[in-house]
């Protein structure tokens, strides 16, 4: 557990983005690998293990927006909601802008660039979690990051992805 706990924190706070929520999605994660072990066949047990992380974190996030959602037509105030976005600082501005982009991907796009550039795991281990060849891991990583270039050009010309091609 210790060594994979803050690769599973980090995959839970991408996906819910507030600390004290991703800490309880890597607990419970924790807690259905444990008991779903038996069912864990040879391989890496990290790309294992990370699905369940973006599973529950992935559940948890829908059930946000779903209370979020009744919360809302409740209120039926029509009032926006503050974006926590720190306006002095550019590059936190950047940060906000990519992942909202990233966010307009779809949740196997999303979730594969969550895990390749921000949880850095391997072709190979992308493979396991996907349950895939390596090759293809390859073609579906290059269409997630063309729709990505090309929302990013769309919806935030002002963002540039530097070093992501």
């Amino acid at each position: 557990m210790r060594r994979y706990q803050e690769p599973a924190f980090r995959a839970a706070y991408l996906v819910l983005r507030d600390a004290p929520e991703a800490e309880d999605a890597a607990q419970d994660a924790f807690v259905k690998a444990w008991g779903a072990l038996h069912r864990f066949s040879a391989g890496s047990l990290r790309p294992w293990l990370l699905k369940i992380v973006m599973n529950e974190s992935l559940n948890r996030l829908k059930s946000r927006r779903r209370r979020a959602a009744v919360a809302e037509r409740v209120a039926s105030s029509g009032g926006s909601a503050g974006s926590g976005l720190d306006e002095t600082v550019i590059s936190r501005e950047q940060a906000e802008l990519l992942r909202k982009a990233v966010d307009a991907l779809k949740e196997r796009e999303r979730t594969l660039i969550y895990l390749r550039f921000f949880l850095t795991l391997s072709e190979q281990e992308l493979a396991e979690y996907f349950k895939c060849a390596p090759g293809t891991i390859k073609s579906r990583l290059s269409r997630a990051l063309a729709r990505l270039r090309e929302a990013v050009a769309r919806d935030y010309p002002g963002l540039t992805l530097g070093g992501v091609q």
